[in-house]
């Protein structure tokens, strides 16, 4: 035991459940977890916009004057952040490395998600004129989601055609984008009615 060096991929085989009925169960997980971090982007996405129309600050309590006093629903935000991460983490035990996966879209689209935010409240900010600080937030946050999604097209393109010319075709593709729609429209239909 002692000779034995960590590794993420040794930690996934002993991490993997065996058996056809168990291997229906983690594709299952694997599918949910795709729809799960799409649904925790989606809600952090929403919620981030109106506390950015309050001056993209609020507190609650404390001894201090408090100018915008936080919405009821601020929760959202960190119990999503947990959720998407705990999706992503689960997401890495309960796929096959060979097989088809969006997860590693979920970098950037959270951080272009979130860009577009800045961006948008950096140049419409609240009470008018320009946000600097939001604007280069958003210039990072674009340059953070943007690059490795640049990263990624290459590698993905080869997939593709690797999977056309086996005669696969792209019908996981087209499900696990699905499952990242539904993923999303359930976080909007989720924010809307926690926020009313």
């Amino acid at each position: 035991m002692a000779n034995q060096r960590f590794s993420f991929q040794s930690m996934r085989e002993n991490a993997r459940i065996a058996g056809a009925e168990k291997s229906r169960k983690r594709q299952l997980l694997f599918h949910f977890t795709i729809a799960g971090v799409a649904f925790a982007i989606s809600l952090l996405y929403q919620a981030m916009r109106p506390i950015m129309r309050l001056g993209g600050m609020v507190a609650a309590g404390g001894p201090y004057a408090i100018e915008h006093p936080a919405p009821s629903w601020v929760w959202i935000m960190p119990v999503s952040i947990l959720f998407g991460m705990a999706c992503f983490f689960i997401n890495l035990f309960c796929r096959r490395p060979e097989a088809v996966n969006l997860m590693p879209l979920a970098w950037p689209g959270l951080f272009l998600s979130l860009g577009w935010n800045f961006l948008e409240f950096a140049l419409a900010p609240p009470g008018g004129g320009l946000a600097w600080g939001w604007l280069i937030c958003g210039m990072l946050f674009v340059l953070m989601g943007g690059l490795p999604l640049l990263l990624a097209f290459k590698p993905a393109r080869e997939k593709i055609r690797s999977r056309l010319q086996n005669g696969e075709g792209l019908s996981p593709y087209a499900f696990q984008w699905l499952l990242v729609a539904g993923g999303v429209y359930l976080g909007i239909v989720f924010f809307r009615s926690v926020v009313g």
